[in-house]
């Protein structure tokens, strides 16, 4: 099945046989110059990969890095989206491409809930598709020189870049407790760390946590053998399952890719709306909207089989004889020891700048911040000029929609529209995009 795509290094109609497009989508880079590059996305996830779909359809040069949906492909077998297959689909400008479109030709169900590893097939085949020219060493320094950037891949290659967009999604940002932080991960992990619960059987597991992460991992290690519990601050909170919805419910809690709800609504459709309020409002919204819970499909693998504890707090932490002994404070009761072979925090994740750790340390001074996070222009543009963040990294500066993958379907195209715009910019004082030989005529293919 043909893309109908540009190539993504030449950004027109093929040269010849020997383009440089020709050559990297052919896997053939010998005596190849592609050092220098318009545009590098660092990751190939979700946002990553419909990012790469839409500059390829402008036209623009750019270089994609990092395994294809590696974070997804890692998640233990067993777990399954909280969200809906319409509300999960890669962004892209080719119709065809969505996720339920995906399920439906293959005869899968599209229905909630849907595995994750089906999710990361997905992935993968629209990146196969779509964006064939993906190079998978990861990227671990990057920083700024000058008018560019320099990367420096993990296989020792060296590029520049005149912009980057930062697309890691939520890798390198695992919140852990501070009780737990200093403890080897031997003995206490983050649910992130695990792609395969059936090495804990037969062992006692503590999981800390109330949301969806958390309650899939107590679950599986449960049905793998383990003997677990849950410690959680709150009360845990059980989405509803969908029902039939009359004229009233759809009009009074219209239907979106964040749920229901008329603020779900107004976050997919007005989605640059939570950019322009005040910063206090905006962060205090983002970290209380949606909070952490279960989705309904879940909650019989959950209630009734093992122990959850809630309203509880972790105030210490200890290893005694290879065990590890948690300090909780109950409510109501007071301080306890609760023992046992591994604890695994299900505490979800925090943006912090300064623990990308591919990110020079003296560009990441250079970013201007909302709390940890970058701190972003409508365009999605750090202070440092030509440097991007998309995907949840972007949340704090424009709201609950980009911690999710639905948020891509509008940062994808907004931030390929401004990276076009800038190439247009600098090409109309006589200078064109960096990589592009000045002998390719630059004509954007449209889709039939």
């Amino acid at each position: 099945m043909g893309s109908g795509l540009p190539n993504p290094l030449v950004g027109a109609e093929r040269v010849d046989s020997s383009s440089m497009a020709d050559r990297l989508l052919n896997g053939n880079v010998t005596g190849m110059d592609v050092s220098v590059v318009d545009v590098a996305i660092i990751g190939a996830g979700p946002y990553g990969l419909g990012l790469a779909t839409y500059l390829r359809r402008r036209g623009i040069e750019h270089r994609i890095f990092g395994p294809p949906m590696q974070a997804w492909r890692d998640m233990a077998p067993g777990m399954y989206l909280k969200s809906q297959a319409f509300a999960t689909s890669i962004a892209t400008p080719q119709p065809g491409f969505t996720l339920p479109e995906y399920c439906l030709a293959r005869g899968l169900e599209e229905r909630e809930p849907i595995e994750i590893g089906e999710f990361a097939r997905y992935g993968l085949w629209t990146q196969q598709q779509l964006v064939p020219y993906v190079e998978e060493p990861k990227v671990t320094e990057l920083t700024r020189r000058h008018d560019h950037f320099a990367l420096t891949l993990e296989t020792g290659e060296e590029m520049r870049a005149r912009r980057v967009v930062v697309a890691t999604g939520l890798s390198y940002c695992e919140r852990m407790p501070g009780v737990l932080r200093e403890l080897p991960r031997e003995i206490a992990s983050h649910t992130a760390d695990h792609g395969d619960f059936t090495s804990f059987a037969g062992s006692s597991v503590i999981v800390i946590g109330g949301g969806q992460s958390a309650l899939q991992a107590a679950a599986l290690l449960h049905e793998n053998g383990a003997r677990v519990r849950i410690v959680v601050r709150q009360e845990v909170r059980w989405a509803g399952k969908g029902r039939q919805r009359t004229l009233l419910d759809r009009v009074q809690a219209p239907n979106s890719v964040l749920g229901y709800g008329k603020a779900n609504w107004v976050l997919q459709h007005v989605p640059m709306l939570m950019h322009y309020l005040p910063m206090e409002l905006r962060l205090r919204f983002t970290r209380e909207h949606l909070g952490p819970g279960g989705a309904w499909w879940l909650r019989d693998r959950v209630v009734g089989k093992f122990p959850v504890q809630q309203h509880c707090e972790v105030r210490g932490a200890v290893i005694k004889q290879g065990k590890i002994c948690l300090r909780v404070r109950a409510r109501g009761i007071g301080e306890r020891d609760m023992l046992a072979d591994h604890v695994i925090a299900g505490t979800g994740y925090q943006v912090d700048v300064d623990r990308l750790a591919f990110i020079n340390q003296e560009l990441a001074r250079e970013i201007r911040r909302v709390e940890r996070a970058p701190m972003l222009s409508r365009h999605f543009e750090t202070s440092v000029r030509g440097l991007y963040f998309i995907g949840p990294a972007s949340a704090a500066s424009f709201g609950p929609l980009f911690r999710f993958v639905a948020g891509a379907a509008y940062a994808a195209p907004a931030v390929a529209r401004h990276l076009a715009e800038r190439s247009s910019a600098t090409a109309s004082f006589g200078q064109r995009p960096v990589g592009i030989p000045a002998s390719v005529h630059i004509d954007h293919v449209r889709y039939g």
